[in-house]
């Protein structure tokens, strides 16, 4: 597996002081408490990165953003595709990509400037008045998975040799709750066509992909999304488990997934 490591994300996979300047960071704060989140050892791409005796060179990942957008902070921008090298212009061995979810059903919303990241260029075109958008716009899936693969042209335009690794999205479950409250179908666009259309653009684009997913579980999350310090150990552990069984993985293998300790 490859030595060097960079991560590609969003707040999941954010910690105070580990990215760049000027990022939006979620975990910081009060937040570390209340995730139990608390040690940079403690996030799933630390665990992952250790899983794989490599060490991280860039961890790119911006609280609330999109893939799609085009313009800083967006997943398909320029100026991500560059954080993604080292501070003197290193290229990693591996990128792990885990973003999506901001954008899962409610893209358009967020694309159109009434989000916590969005893109200051499009902000300042929004309308004044903010839409409430009960069912998502038509063509959002097509959307998310044209900027998806856009984003990882950016990356291999940049890290040619790189191996690119696209993490497949994952349901959190509220922490204390027995049961999952999932929304599987958010805003009439089903869960697993996010999914669909990461694996597509990765295939398409030459990338691996670490199917997550296809474990069938959840991760514990303070309010189903953002995990606690066990639900990055799921995270971890779902994330090794399908990089190493990439070849084999399918919907109904995923089950013997673990936690990283």
């Amino acid at each position: 597996m490859a030595k060097t490591f960079s991560i590609l994300g969003d707040s999941i996979s954010t910690f105070d002081g580990w990215n760049p300047l000027g990022f939006d960071v979620f975990y910081s704060d009060e937040r570390l408490e209340i995730t139990g989140v608390t040690h940079v050892e403690q996030t799933w791409w630390h665990l992952l990165i250790d899983h794989f005796g490599g060490s991280l060179l860039k961890n790119d990942s911006f609280s609330g953003s999109l893939v799609e957008g085009g313009f800083f902070p967006a997943g398909d921008s320029d100026a991500r595709a560059d954080a993604i090298l080292g501070d003197e212009g290193e290229v990693p061995d591996a990128i792990v990509c885990f973003i999506g979810i901001n954008g899962y059903g409610c893209a358009k919303m967020n694309a159109d400037g009434h989000g916590s990241a969005c893109p200051a260029e499009l902000s300042a075109q929004a309308p004044v008045e903010k839409v409430l958008a009960e069912l998502a716009a038509p063509g959002q899936i097509g959307r998310f998975k044209t900027a998806y693969a856009s984003m990882l042209a950016r990356l291999r335009a940049r890290c040619p040799e790189t191996e690119i690794w696209c993490v497949t999205l994952v349901p959190g479950r509220i922490a204390g709750h027995a049961k999952p409250r999932f929304a599987y179908d958010f805003r009439g666009v089903p869960f697993t066509e996010y999914n669909d259309a990461i694996r597509a653009a990765a295939h398409e684009a030459g990338a691996h992909v670490a199917d997550a997913f296809a474990c069938g579980m959840d991760y514990e999350a303070i309010e189903g999304t953002h995990p606690t310090a066990r639900g990055m150990r799921q995270l971890a552990g779902m994330f090794a488990w399908s990089m190493e069984h990439e070849t084999e993985i399918d919907a109904t293998l995923g089950r013997g997934a673990r936690e990283l300790p």
